[in-house]
């Protein structure tokens, strides 16, 4: 029955087509849009991947902890160099979501090292005072 309904639309459409033109344009009202709708297409996708890429590399980052050093995970939690292991494995998640994050922060480091590279040749030049009033 859907599926007529659906048919009939279609060949109506054909029959009568509407022409489209740039004249009025279409203004998309956000408001219309439910709060959790765009939670839902926006930050749920993300969120998952980054929960999910942190809990495997938490994991992992126990488990090698366990393995080298003989710590249980529950006394892990006390440990400062357990506590600075978990820091870093949540920045890197944080600031490598992708691969093209990987290559941006790869970009940056070029360009900083290239900025201090300038700076430190700018420097390479001057002689100190002393040296000139002899």
């Amino acid at each position: 029955m859907l599926y007529d309904a659906e048919v009939r639309r279609r060949k109506w459409l054909e029959d009568n087509p509407e022409s489209s033109s740039n004249d009025d344009p279409v203004v998309f009202d956000t408001s219309i849009i439910p709060w959790w709708a765009w939670i839902k297409r926006f930050h749920l996708p993300e969120a998952e991947l980054l929960n999910g890429r942190a809990a495997m590399i938490g994991f992992f980052m126990a488990y090698l902890v366990d393995s080298l050093t003989g710590v249980g995970l529950v006394d892990q939690m006390g440990n400062f160099f357990c506590k600075t292991l978990l820091f870093v494995a949540v920045v890197g998640v944080l600031l490598i979501r992708k691969n093209e994050d990987l290559e941006t922060l790869k970009k940056l480091v070029d360009e900083t090292t290239f900025y201090d590279k300038q700076w430190q040749a700018s420097w390479q030049d001057e002689t100190p005072s002393s040296s000139k009033n002899d």
